[in-house]
């Protein structure tokens, strides 16, 4: 079912500042989040918890990097956040269970968050909270790609050129690809490891979600589509021997420790991707690329590729062109190829358990 993309609104409200007599007026943005709350935010956002890879890797990409004062934490596992945002080494590091005393102390004036488990308590203590996601509450992640973009620009309306060079780069990449490959309504089975988080092989995502989106528009489906979920689904041993899927897609920062449970898996080894090297990596650069980001595009022309060889790409020239065009950083060969199998700069696990 594919959902009205909902209109962001940007309103200037004046608001009177509490005290007697005539007082200056303090100028506000009203936004509609990916919830669908309205939420009013201070014109000129300082300090931002972007509580969200997705909204810290596009806010770096649209040069509001300076607004963030912290991060989800495991943005910062990935290595090359650092290398290729040298100032992202004094974001701070937040969990989604970070408490509104400590965002306050910090100075935040606007919370973006992915998990909004906490998301009252902030806006108890007078915090701003806008909330983004890699799925659809409602329905199909379609027009959903495109709102994290326009929810930074409405909030930050510096950003609103970069932003929709963006969401043209990306529409202009599905229908590249949906015109060079069709549509066939393949019933090949990609299964999604979301390797985000220390979750395992069984932690993967729904049908209304981004990387469902992805698999869409490269004539592919998610294996677990069936699942509903707001966010992630932990498959069994049992419901994966039944899924056997066509291929397996591992991503995220732990990706190297991933693909070694699978090797140490009876059920997961046995699997036919596995035996007929269907499982493939999938790179991580500012962020794992099946999230909404700067690297969308690419995570669509490398997927699409995957699994319809007739539609040309090339990972290296692509890869160097998306993180230069973005991140204003050259990659040399050997980055390319660490970035491809989810490794540091030099070429090591960014993970160690």
């Amino acid at each position: 079912m594919k959902r009205i993309s909902k209109l962001l609104v940007l309103s200037i409200i004046p608001a009177m500042l509490s005290g007697c007599g005539s007082q200056p007026k303090e100028e506000t943005i009203k936004v509609i989040d990916m919830e669908g709350a309205e939420v009013i935010v201070p014109k000129d956002v300082k300090h931002v918890a972007a509580i969200s890879q997705s909204a810290s890797d596009l806010m770096i990409a649209f040069g509001l990097g300076e607004k963030i004062t912290g991060t989800y934490r495991s943005f910062t596992y990935n290595t090359w956040v650092n290398e290729l945002y040298p100032q992202a080494a004094n974001f701070k590091a937040y969990s989604y269970s970070v408490t509104a005393e400590e965002l306050l102390n910090d100075g935040i004036d606007l919370v973006i968050i992915q998990d909004t488990e906490n998301a009252q308590s902030f806006k108890n203590a007078g915090l701003p909270v806008v909330a983004v996601h890699q799925y659809s509450p409602t329905g199909a992640f379609d027009d959903e790609v495109y709102e994290i973009a326009d929810i930074l620009s409405t909030i930050f309306p510096e950003a609103k050129d970069k932003a929709e060079a963006w969401k043209s780069e990306v529409k202009a990449t599905i229908n590249d690809i949906k015109e060079k490959i069709g549509t066939t309504n393949s019933e090949k089975a990609v299964y999604y490891v979301n390797g985000e988080k220390s979750k395992g092989l069984y932690y993967s995502d729904g049908g209304n979600s981004m990387i469902s989106r992805i698999y869409d528009v490269a004539n592919v489906r998610l294996a677990t589509e069936k699942y509903e979920v707001l966010n992630v689904h932990k498959v069994s041993d049992e419901e994966m021997i039944n899924l056997n899927p066509y291929a397996m897609m591992i991503g995220g920062s732990y990706q190297t420790n991933l693909f070694d449970s699978l090797t140490k898996s009876e059920v997961w080894s046995a699997l036919d991707c596995n035996k007929n090297n269907r499982v493939y990596h999938i790179p991580v650069c500012m962020q794992g690329i099946e999230n909404v980001g700067a690297e969308t595009s690419l995570m669509l022309k490398y997927t699409a590729n995957l699994f319809n060889p007739s539609y040309t790409f090339d990972l290296s020239s692509e890869m160097k062109a998306t993180i230069k065009k973005y991140f204003n950083y050259d990659l040399s060969d050997s980055d390319v190829e660490n970035m491809s199998k989810g490794l540091s700069k030099t070429g090591e696990n960014m993970i160690h358990e």
